[in-house]
């Protein structure tokens, strides 16, 4: 008997053993989550797995949080760790407090240091023993791969959204962030796009927070691209015909992986059109802004306080609408919307400022599940118009809309101060979510099929094109930051009469231009949607001490009940046999 016992023993060990070499080679990981919350997709699995340097990553996530900031930590942690083993071990991390230093100028100084590096701080208050202490923290990661390094903020802070979903949200939008980052470190060439002139365009100093940021941060296009503005009506002329090649104008045009059209103010000609439609037939992305009628802010300052605003006349008409959209010549009007100071009085001959909604700012927050504008924080637009959609064989995605308390103006508008002090009845905001970004994805064709071509065009003509998508925004403002009459630039989205940046702006043009020169497949992570799975904090408290003695006493009891079955059983079984 003592053989066969110390024989069957002897084999469960070795079964034991064997069963843990081998699930240690495999990747035995099953998601039974409704959500798939710990599955990764392939494109993740082969940005990881053909990585030919480590990657070392600081995860500034180490500290005493409450739980929302915890859950966020351990998501952090459990995707690393997939990510490390896919990798081969080729990822590396570790989690650092940045407050672990006792000395408060140490502690500014790496402050400051992460900062410079592009993590943005967090004000976090801690409730001990009754009291709040108030903490700063770093919900962020760097990355370094080879030469280069790239910071990512992992803590998501929406206006107007409670903690949990910022948390929630954060915890979505982990992989997508991660493995774009990785990606981004692994090119060894940036694309590149372009910002085309020629027809009264923003200048470099108007789109220079997006190009190259004020901050000094990496939140900007040449992070991720090559940029350079192309001059449509710059043309090498034609050694033979002394006239303007067509043709190489075309194939330079196609050298961009994407094109910014951004507030022209000056009608395209036909040639104009021409190049630009031919760059879409080959296959070119377009990301237009372009305003539907022309009104800016600083027309009312005149004596009368007051203008007119008219269609922007720019030509692009029947481009657009061949493409699927038509941009209208109206302004949109919503009660979602900005505050403009306005003087009304004085005080010892000081002038005394109220804050008023004006309609004509609508504030803009994303209700779509796309990639691009998922998640997005407030966007701030200035004299916007509504865009039509075109029934044709185009897939159209509504990105950004107005409210459902949006009203529209058509052309000729008067535009005053006099809303303010008369606005308009309520009920008149009756034109709810109106199209102000819409991306267009599909195989296009051309405006000039069926047409007579521009005279002297030296190229071959294509009448449909490849697979390719654009995006129709009528704020040509959007992309645009202020810049001061000395010069100063401030960053895209800054309101100066509440000090604030609206970072919706950056993140939607960034999101915009990453999808329309990706492939889409790491962009859908982004889509990746988290169920909130909250407690009911009124039934913890009231039942605190039941789930304590559950949670506590249970697994002990059954583990004394196990040991008393087991023993009464040998017991009964060799006992007998005695």
């Amino acid at each position: 008997m003592k053989i066969k016992n110390i024989l069957y023993y002897s084999s469960l060990i070795v079964i034991v053993i064997l069963v843990n070499i081998i699930f240690h080679h495999i990747n035995y990981n099953i998601d039974l989550t409704s959500d798939k919350i710990h599955s990764l997709s392939n494109e993740s699995i082969e940005t990881v797995s053909s990585l030919e340097e480590k990657i070392f990553i600081n995860i500034y996530l180490e500290g005493d949080f409450p739980a929302e900031f915890k859950h966020l930590q351990n998501s952090t942690l459990n995707l690393l760790k997939i990510l490390r083993e896919l990798s081969n071990n080729m990822i590396d991390y570790q989690f650092i407090d940045p407050n672990k230093s006792d000395d408060n100028k140490a502690r500014m100084e790496f402050y400051k240091k992460l900062v410079n590096q592009g993590l943005n701080p967090t004000d976090l208050e801690i409730r001990e023993n009754g009291k709040s202490v108030n903490q700063i923290i770093f919900p962020g990661a760097i990355l370094y791969y080879k030469e280069k390094y790239l910071s990512i903020n992992l803590l998501e802070n929406l206006l107007g959204t409670s903690a949990s979903n910022n948390i929630n949200l954060s915890i979505e939008n982990l992989e997508y962030k991660f493995i774009s980052s990785i990606q981004q470190l692994k090119r060894s060439k940036l694309k590149k796009i372009g910002f085309l002139e020629g027809n009264g365009e923003l200048n470099s100093n108007e789109v220079f927070d997006i190009v190259e940021s004020v901050t000094n941060d990496n939140h900007k296009l040449s992070y991720f691209f090559d940029i350079e503005r192309f001059n449509i009506k710059h043309f090498e002329l034609d050694s033979l015909t002394n006239e303007p090649d067509i043709t190489k104008q075309i194939n330079k045009l196609n050298n961009f992986s994407a094109l910014i059209i951004a507030n022209p103010t000056k009608p395209f000609n036909t040639l104009d059109k021409f190049i630009i439609d031919q760059y879409v037939m080959n296959g070119g992305k377009i990301l237009w802004l372009v305003d539907g009628v022309n009104a800016k802010m600083d027309s009312l300052n005149n004596f009368s306080g007051r203008f007119l605003s008219l269609k922007n006349e720019l030509n692009i008409d029947d481009l657009l609408f061949k493409y699927g959209v038509r941009i209208n010549s109206n302004l949109i009007q919503d009660l979602r919307c900005t505050e403009i100071p306005i003087i009304t009085g004085y005080s010892n001959k000081q002038p005394i400022q109220n804050f008023f909604q004006w309609p004509y700012f609508p504030l803009l927050f994303s209700t779509n599940n796309h990639p691009i504008s998922k998640g997005l924080d407030a966007v701030k637009c200035e004299f916007v118009s509504s865009i039509d959609t075109i029934e044709n064989n185009i897939k159209k995605t509504v990105l950004l809309h107005s409210s459902k308390n949006s009203r529209l103006l058509p052309s000729p508008i008067e535009i005053s101060l006099e809303l303010i002090k008369n606005p308009p009845p309520l009920s008149s905001f009756n034109k709810p979510n109106q199209n102000i970004a819409v991306l267009l994805e599909g195989k296009f064709e051309s405006v000039f099929k069926n047409r007579i071509l521009p005279k002297k065009q030296l190229t071959s003509f294509i009448s449909d094109s490849k697979e390719t998508k654009m995006i129709i925004v009528s704020d040509g403002d959007m992309i645009a930051n202020k810049v001061s009459k000395k010069g100063n630039i401030f960053p895209l989205g800054y309101d100066k009469y509440i000090d604030f940046i609206y970072a919706g702006n950056k993140r939607f043009i960034i999101n915009s231009l990453l999808y329309l020169c990706d492939s889409g497949d790491v962009a859908k992570l982004k889509s990746k949607t988290l169920k909130l799975r909250r407690l009911d904090q009124n039934k913890v408290k009231k039942y605190k001490l039941f789930i304590q003695i559950i949670n506590i006493l249970i697994p002990i009891i059954l583990l004394v009940l196990m040991i008393f079955f087991n023993i009464y059983y040998r017991n009964k079984k060799y006992g007998k046999a005695k």
